[in-house]
């Protein structure tokens, strides 16, 4: 559809109170505000249209629309129609339906057709107003009605958003003077439209509320709907012609969806698998496909062909998929490299493509075993079904998944380009990550096969990751979800694990970390353990570490909790390394110690401290509990 005009707020909004005025037994207030110029709307597509409606009925004879007429539920009685008139399969007809759903929504929002120029905020009689009603955007919070005559006067947009419902009595005039033209004015009520017996009105209705036209009607308009449409004897409804719609001359385009050729075994069943329709003047096109050749009890190729037209008579290029009857599907082939580059292997995939992204979207994927997947490092692959990986998956490209992919016992997937996950990952494969991944809210990564995270990796979890495998970091993995590493999980960590604030880390398995790993608790982070943490690399707690399993900590190993840290052990704790301790320690398991303390806060301690190396206590600090082996070495000089 071509886009809807806008026209910018040419000044600044000030909201003036005028005045409290009372209309009969109705109360409202009066806002204006400086003039804003409302945003005109683009009628290409239902300018024809003297009625649009899903069902439509006339009650009697003598009703004549001066334009086309649409329906999808047709009247018993039709009236004269001066222009065509389309059903619910006419392509003008759904594209004109899918348009007027836009110019409601356009109508009604501010930031595309102007913000209101009056609001009542009360039912409102709109000829109790001061006459003539200029061009601006009519806010009124409840229902309008038209008792004698509105005068709407001056070349412009009228904008009339109702909160309720728009009625006119028998006999009463919408006038238009001053240059106003019907095809500027909009009315878009919330409830029903009711325009009474021998009245007159002017401008297009928009509402997809039921609309009763009375009897002897005179229109200067549209009434364009997507429900209920009644006209009664002798109306008569024209659809202006006082705005020269720009030519189209742009032909739609359509694209396949699915494999071409199609392969079917001889004896089975055909479905269509589809095509779009792209058109920057018009929506809603759909393909008129002819299948009639395709005879699936014989053997042989046979053409479907796809054309499409638009509503100027723009006729798109025919595009054709060739569908084979074979008398044995082949198996699969094995070890094939298939690289998604473009429109035409999205295709072959079964996906759809997105030109103006380089993305290619799919429901449904098998990399069988042997075969591999290639994203171009153009090209965006999005998964919204199931893929299911027993093969391997290589993005160079940029990946997206808000479905389910499950990678199997001989998958891998090995990322080194972007990879967002909002949905569900399942694997006893292979994960390799040489890029950035980002786990998000919703997502959820389950794996009991094998992660590796390579030193230019990074891994950012805001949802929940299950590990009961092996998961061999020597990247970033920053964790603000949770983090479950189960009794058979083994985490070795030779880079930087950090737990952000709000993050758990809950392990029933081991965690491991070589010389050069580094594992960092933040400030609201929680850290359980369970089973068993081995450390001959950096430990800095900042936030909660709680273990009943065993920690064991080489020589080169070192553990900082500091000053907002809060260690709560009932494990074993083993050391023959560094710990440095700023904040405080609640100590109800056995404590060997054959490296260096230096304590400078409260340990309560319940259990046996165990020290065949050095336990410093400085200012601030305080040791409870016995001690055997070498005594607390007292460092605080007053």
């Amino acid at each position: 559809m071509r886009a809807l005009s806008q026209r910018s707020l040419k000044t600044p909004l000030v909201l003036l109170l005028i005045s409290s005025t009372i209309v009969g037994s109705v109360a409202y207030a009066l806002f204006a505000q400086a003039f804003t110029s409302a945003g005109a709307s683009n009628l290409t597509g239902v300018n024809n249209f003297a009625i649009l409606a899903n069902t439509y009925t006339n009650t009697g004879a003598g009703t004549v629309l001066n334009g086309d007429l649409g329906y999808a539920v047709p009247p018993a009685n039709s009236p004269t129609v001066t222009g065509t008139t389309f059903t619910s399969t006419s392509p003008t007809y759904i594209s004109a339906e899918a348009i007027q759903a836009k110019l409601i929504a356009f109508l009604n929002d501010p930031a595309q057709s102007g913000a209101c120029t009056t609001t009542l905020t009360a039912a409102t009689v709109l000829d109790s107003l001061p006459q003539p009603l200029t061009p601006g955007v009519y806010c009124i919070a409840g229902a309008v009605s038209i008792n004698t005559v509105t005068t709407l006067s001056g070349d412009g947009v009228y904008i009339f958003r109702l909160g309720g419902a728009l009625n006119t009595v028998a006999g009463s005039i919408v006038k238009l003077a001053g240059n106003a033209k019907a095809d500027n004015v909009s009315w878009v009520p919330v409830g029903a439209t009711t325009l009474g017996a021998n009245s007159v009105f002017a401008g297009n209705v928009l509402s997809n509320a039921a609309i009763t036209v009375g009897t002897k009607v005179s229109l200067d308009g549209r009434i364009l709907s997507n429900g209920a449409v009644t006209t009664g004897p002798f109306d008569a409804i024209t659809a202006p012609k006082g705005i020269t719609p720009p030519v189209d001359t742009t032909p739609p385009v359509i694209t396949l969806l699915g494999a071409n050729p199609q392969v079917i075994q001889v004896g089975g069943v055909y479905n269509e698998l589809g095509a779009t329709v792209a058109d920057p003047d018009n929506v809603g096109l759909v393909a008129i496909i002819n299948s009639s050749a395709v005879n699936t009890s014989v053997v042989g190729s046979y053409i479907v062909t796809y054309n499409a037209v638009d509503p100027a008579g723009n006729q798109a290029a025919q595009v054709t998929r060739i569908v084979s009857v074979v008398a044995i599907i082949p198996p699969p082939l094995s070890g094939v490299v298939i690289t998604l580059s473009g429109q035409t292997s999205c295709h072959a995939l079964g996906g759809t493509w997105t030109d103006a992204s380089s993305t290619c979207t799919v429901s449904t994927l098998t990399i069988i075993s042997g075969n591999t997947l290639v994203i171009a490092s153009n090209v965006t692959l999005s998964n919204t079904g199931l893929i299911t990986d027993l093969g391997t998956i290589t993005n160079s490209g940029p990946a997206a998944n808000s479905g389910t992919i499950t990678i199997g016992p001989t998958g891998i997937l090995t990322t080194t380009n972007t990879f967002d996950n909002t949905g569900t990952i399942t694997s006893s494969g292979t994960i390799t990550n040489n890029g950035p991944v980002t786990n998000g809210l919703t997502g959820t990564i389950t794996s009991s096969g094998l992660i590796t995270n390579t030193l230019t990796g990074t891994i950012t979890n805001l949802g929940t990751i299950t590990n009961s495998g092996p998961v061999t970091n020597a990247g970033t993995i920053a964790n603000s979800g949770t983090l479950t590493n189960g009794p058979t999980g083994v985490i070795t960590d030779s880079g930087t694990i950090i737990n952000k604030n709000a993050g758990i880390i809950t392990t029933s398995g081991t965690i491991t970390l070589p010389t050069s790993g580094i594992l960092t608790n933040e400030l609201g982070g929680t850290v359980t353990n369970s089973l068993n943490i081995i450390n001959s690399g950096s430990i800095t707690n900042s936030g909660a570490l709680v273990s009943s399993g065993p920690i064991t900590q080489s020589a080169t190993g070192i553990i900082v909790n500091t000053g907002t840290g809060l260690i709560t052990n009932s494990g074993i704790l083993t050391s023959s390394g560094t710990i440095t301790n700023s904040g405080p320690i609640t100590n109800s398991g056995p404590i060997t110690n054959s490296g260096s303390i230096t304590n400078s806060a409260a340990i309560t301690n319940s259990a046996v401290i165990t020290n065949s190396g050095s336990i410093s206590d400085s200012c601030g600090g305080s040791i409870s509990g016995l001690v055997v082996g070498n005594p607390i070495a007292n460092a605080c000089v007053p």
